[in-house]
């Protein structure tokens, strides 16, 4: 866990040896040898630490000298590109952040969700796991489309988002601030409300939080068995009979995640009070499920 040291924040450098894929040596030859701006480090118990204020240069050399193209990214479709919509142009904006390649909704992907709100009219929405806010800006771009007076409760921990290579690249400091921000370019701020909390902690307070039953819920989360099964369990009391519940990632051979799949076959497949179909995803086919509570 990064350490804070008179009002700083530091990582160790066996922290940052891991999200890198290098060892601690490996790491501390890149940064006397490889990297041109000089990195301070401080000893902190004895062991060498690194500013948190230094890790964005740090990253970016480890790019560099791993060879990671630059446009490792989704492809995006022109009616996305040509689109003059405030809200289509910052989803440009954002999926040009090497960040949201591949862990944010695809394109394609967003575009369904948008559909299945401009669909259904939820008058409540809920998102577990808001990432960066690319499915949050999708989905309050459908209530917008429909003149819909709901609100998006989207909940993260909005802890910062490290690289994890060879899966992840990229490095967002304060995924909370990004979020917010690009909600306020998309001209969508005033449909959604951010919350910096576990998802246990909104189970616990949602009566006080969120008042209204839930309408349409995207659960993409914590993707372990323990915390996908936590987070359908917690909320599935909260949507209103006949609302929709959304999971995503429930292929593991393709996103590496097992909870959701879990959660699907040993609590939903064979719900008698459950109505679900899977859906392929382009372009990784991490999938969906589309779950609709019939009582």
């Amino acid at each position: 866990m990064p350490v804070n040291y008179e009002n700083e924040i530091f990582y160790s450098l066996e922290e940052l040896s891991q999200p890198i894929n290098m060892s601690v040596k490996e790491l501390e030859n890149f940064l006397d040898n490889a990297v041109s701006t000089h990195i301070n480090r401080k000893e902190i118990r004895g062991i060498p630490h690194i500013n948190k204020l230094e890790l964005e240069v740090i990253f970016e050399k480890v790019f560099s000298f791993k060879g990671i193209p630059e446009d490792r990214k989704y492809n995006i479709p022109d009616y996305l590109q040509n689109c003059t919509l405030p809200w289509a142009n910052t989803l440009v904006k954002m999926y040009n952040h090497k960040i949201n390649f591949p862990a944010a909704l695809s394109p394609e992907q967003g575009e369904f969700v948008k559909s299945m709100i401009c669909n259904i009219n939820p008058s409540n929405v809920v998102e577990i796991g808001c990432f960066t806010g690319i499915s949050t800006i999708w989905m309050a771009a459908g209530l917008e489309q429909i003149d819909s007076e709901a609100t998006i409760h989207s909940i993260d921990l909005f802890d910062e988002i490290l690289p994890w290579l060879p899966h992840r690249y990229g490095y967002l400091s304060d995924p909370l601030k990004y979020a917010q921000t690009c909600a306020l370019s998309a001209g969508l701020a005033h449909r959604i409300t951010f919350h910096k909390m576990n998802s246990l902690e909104m189970g616990r307070r949602f009566k006080e939080l969120i008042l209204h039953p839930i309408d349409f819920l995207f659960i993409d989360g914590d993707h372990t068995q323990e915390g996908c099964t936590s987070d359908f369990m917690n909320f599935y009391p909260f949507v209103s009979p006949g609302g929709y519940i959304m999971l995503h990632d429930i292929y593991p051979e393709h996103c590496g995640w097992d909870g959701p799949r879990y959660v699907i076959d040993e609590w939903l497949s064979h719900n008698p009070n459950l109505s679900l179909v899977e859906i392929k995803t382009s372009p990784n086919n991490f999938g969906m499920a589309l779950i609709r509570k019939l009582a």
